[in-house]
Order: C-alpha cells, then sequence, then structure tokens
C-alpha cells in the first residue's frame, strides 16, 4: 500500500508538471539539491560461507534521504557529489530446499556517488533528464534469522555503488526548481561476517534543487 500511495503522488505530481510554460534560465552555477525517495527491493541472494547455506532475502519497502552539492558544466550537463541514507527492515528469508521463514533485523546504509545529468533543453519549464553514477557505501546489518538454519550476526561492510535513472525537473523560479524521477540503486556484492549478500532496489524520489548566489560564465 505505501508503494501505491507514493507512485500515486509521483504521477500526480508529473501530470501537474506538464503544464505548459517558458523556461526560466538558472542564475548559478552551483547549486544545492535535497532528496528523499521510497526504496523497493526484489529477491536478494544471499551465501552463508561455513555452512554453504543459500537462498535469497526479502526487504521491506524503505525510506531515503539524500543531499548534494552540483556544479553546471553547461545549460544541459552537471555532476554532483551526493551523500545518501536509508534503513531497510528485513522480511523474509528463503533457503534453497528448506522453505521461506520470517526474518528480523535491518540493513542500514550510506552512500557517497558522483553523479552526472543530461537536461534536455525542452524550451519549456519541465526539463527531463538522464544520469548516472558511481561511489562507496558503509552498510551495517542485523541478521536475527528466527528460523534457526542460519547464524545470527552484526556487522559492517563496504562496496562499491552505483545508480542509473532518470526524471523529470520543473522550474519554478530562476533559483528553485522540483525534482521527480526513478533509479536503480545497487552495490556489488557484501560480506557481514561469513554471508555474502547483493543488495539493490529501485528507488522512487522527489526532491528540491536550488541554486546558490555563486556565479561565472558558462
Amino acid at each position: 500500500m505505501l508503494r501505491i500511495r507514493a507512485i500515486s503522488t509521483m504521477i500526480l505530481g508529473l501530470a501537474v508538471l506538464m503544464l505548459p510554460g517558458v523556461a526560466a534560465a538558472q542564475t548559478s552555477r552551483v547549486y544545492f539539491a535535497t532528496y528523499m525517495g521510497l526504496l523497493t527491493y526484489g529477491d536478494q541472494n544471499f551465501t552463508e560461507d561455513s555452512t554453504g547455506t543459500g537462498g535469497d532475502l526479502q526487504y521491506k519497502n524503505a525510506w531515503s534521504f539524500g543531499g548534494a552539492l552540483g556544479l553546471r558544466l553547461s545549460q544541459q550537463t552537471r555532476v554532483e557529489a551526493e551523500i545518501n541514507y536509508s534503513n531497510t527492515d528485513m522480511d523474509r528469508v528463503n533457503f534453497d530446499g528448506l522453505g521461506s521463514f520470517e526474518m528480523a533485523g535491518d540493513i542500514r546504509s550510506w552512500t557517497g556517488l558522483v553523479n552526472a545529468y543530461y537536461d534536455f533543453d525542452t524550451g519549456w519549464k519541465l526539463q527531463p533528464f538522464v544520469g548516472a553514477g558511481v561511489g562507496v557505501g558503509h552498510f551495517n546489518a542485523e541478521f536475527d534469522d528466527i528460523s534457526g538454519f542460519a547464524a545470527d550476526t552484526s556487522d559492517d561492510a563496504y562496496g562499491l555503488v552505483y545508480q542509473l535513472g532518470g526524471g523529470f525537473k520543473y522550474r519554478m523560479n530562476p533559483d528553485l526548481a522540483l525534482t521527480t524521477g526513478y533509479r536503480y540503486l545497487g552495490s556489488t556484492n557484501l560480506e557481514f561476517d561469513g554471508y555474502k549478500l547483493d543488495y539493490g532496489g529501485h528507488e522512487f524520489r522527489l526532491g528540491l534543487e536550488y541554486d546558490l548566489p555563486i556565479t561565472g560564465g558558462k
């Protein structure tokens, strides 16, 4: 239900943004952005080294929060440094050949990415954009296996993270823009105290982009 409400809100927001208007000029090369997102997950594969147990984990939907400092290289291209936080609760664990069981615990993540974006010049206030990024993440996991087939653990891990997605930007005035979009945010295999785990999710985001009073030639 939470996912349906969030997606419905995003669709309604896009419908409002489609109202015609004339594109407002950006006033600064430097901007600050803040984001709130909803992360949804597919099954995440895992293996446990000591017993050879494997299967997949299911996570509950989670909120994410982020901030970024960006630099426009031109009217269409920009780069930004982003920090993002999320806390994802466990839902179930599926063991190969054994069945599905409830599972408690969570994964808390801090990710830092360098992103590159391309804003399409439409001549309107509404601009589509695409983007990609890479970085590193710090993950803290607590696994409480209620089934008793694998050991409980609490551990930290670091991994390479990446993102790919796109969306729409609506410039409300020369200094402020509303953004909405989708991206896939994933990580290379993580190792938590004998567990090897995939981690990646679909993130639907809303944000604000504010031009800082720093100008210069483009």
